[in-house]
């Protein structure tokens, strides 16, 4: 009985270490997208934790790299048991948020405390859980019932590790589960992300702990492994974090076309998503009441039958229920803008044929200007071969006016919702290149090229 739970364990922890690995590896790559994510949870209408959110990054670098470290210590068997129960700590706590996630109620409403007096505000329900971030984009249902599948598979490796089951892998095991292991990672790395490095990741991170056991045989081996697989995840951290996320998810990624990724279901000739409503018509005087679907009550033409106004003279179409009754083609970006001082917008021109280098930044004060000289001096040579150059911020006109006369940026500035700013570039400043309004490439101002004769070579 004991070996078969250990061989059940074992499956369970390639399984479960694995897809820990994944996951924590595609929140690394792109930490700010997890920081904003984690912002949208402590938002008031959330958690309510917002004392939380200037250590948003900080706290989402912790769960990110947590995550690698206790997938590749599940794998080698290293400290079983303080392993074990901190995967179990992270799972429920994951486990209750995406059940949170998935259970509220977005016309809802809750109280909350501010400055002593308590304030009722709407329910911000936040639409995906980050998990696997942009590159699958899991309903809060799906991740719920993900991590409730994680959980069970977690039981047998916490029965083996707390029965002595399992210690640090001997070299057998350690084959069989390694190569299972990576070849699990690399079919969902070219099934589900188009991505082949989480295969290489993994493999580092193993080569480290391995390779380190193999050299430190002393007193405290396995935390040494463990150091050495922190380094790995630390140094590919480090890396994103300084440049762009090395593989780009979102809908303005190299190779994106922005107009057609703004294009409307109709305009492409697809099908678009079906939505419904839950309307409740009630009677003030006697209390009774019926839910009504929004397209049977047009399709009855309920408004003229008078027994059903009579038994139901009001309706409470404000706090009707939206949901989808089918799925259909929805655009990929909705909110990308470019407005110039008079409020006209110039999208339509700078998504056009031809080139435009796109000067992009969140927040231009946040930004202290770095790499503007570099970025002038590529913008002037770009508009001296025709092509389109400008600015897209947040701020105001005579704020983007002060910043261009203070630093010398002779091209025009446009505003942009500061949300979208954050998905085109993680950098901030950063720089893009379209052409046709197709994304050509992305620097972050570190990566910004020193000459345009590289760029325009490239392009």
């Amino acid at each position: 009985m004991r070996n078969i739970l250990l061989s059940v364990a074992n499956f369970c922890r390639v399984l479960v270490g694995a897809l820990f690995v994944v996951s924590g590896l595609i929140k690394i790559n792109d930490a700010l997208g997890f920081m904003y994510k984690l912002e949208e949870y402590f938002e008031p209408g959330a958690l309510n934790l917002e004392a939380w959110t200037p250590y948003a990054l900080e706290l989402g670098m912790l769960a990110s790299i947590g995550e690698v470290l206790l997938g590749v210590a599940l794998l080698v068997g290293a400290l079983p048991r303080l392993t074990t129960a901190l995967t179990l700590v992270l799972m429920l706590f994951f486990t209750w948020l995406t059940w949170y996630t998935d259970h509220c109620d977005p016309f809802g409403s809750k109280t909350i405390v501010e400055n002593g007096l308590e304030v009722i505000i709407p329910n911000q329900c936040v639409l995906s859980c980050g998990c696997f971030g942009n590159a699958i984009p899991l309903t809060p249902h799906e991740s719920f019932i993900k991590d409730v599948v994680l959980l069970i598979l977690l039981l047998p490796i916490l029965l083996s590790a707390w029965t002595g089951g399992y210690v640090l892998n001997e070299r057998g095991r350690s084959l069989w589960m390694y190569a299972t292991a990576l070849l699990i990672t690399w079919i969902f790395g070219e099934t589900m992300l188009e991505w082949g490095f989480p295969t290489l990741f993994l493999a580092m991170g193993l080569a480290a702990a391995e390779g380190i056991r193999r050299r430190w045989t002393k007193e405290g081996q396995e935390w040494a492994m463990a150091a050495g697989v922190l380094l790995v995840a630390l140094g590919f951290q480090a890396y994103t974090l300084r440049h762009l996320p090395v593989k780009d998810y979102r809908p303005y990624a190299v190779g994106e076309d922005l107009n057609r990724n703004m294009a409307s279901a109709a305009e492409l000739g697809l099908d678009p998503p079906v939505y419904d409503k839950e309307v409740r018509f009630y009677d003030p005087a006697t209390g009774g009441d019926t839910v009504v679907l929004q397209s049977a009550y047009m399709a009855g033409k309920l408004w003229q039958d008078e027994a059903f106004k009579t038994a139901f003279p009001e309706a409470d179409w404000d706090g009707a229920r939206e949901f989808k009754v089918s799925d259909g083609y929805e655009p990929l970006i909705f909110d990308l803008d470019a407005t110039d001082a008079s409020g006209e917008s110039q999208l339509t021109t700078l998504l056009d044929e031809g080139y435009t280098l796109l000067h992009i930044s969140k927040d231009l004060a946040a930004s202290e200007a770095h790499a503007q000289q570099e970025i002038n001096a590529l913008f002037e040579a770009a508009a001296q071969k025709g092509w389109r150059t400008a600015g897209l911020t947040p701020v105001t006109a005579e704020d983007a006016a002060a910043y261009q006369a203070e630093h010398g940026a002779n091209y025009p500035f446009y505003s942009t919702d500061p949300t979208e700013l954050k998905i085109i570039v993680r950098s901030n400043p950063g720089v893009v290149l379209l052409k046709d309004g197709v994304v050509q490439e992305k620097w972050a101002w570190r990566d910004v090229p020193g000459s345009f004769a590289d760029v325009d070579g490239a392009y």
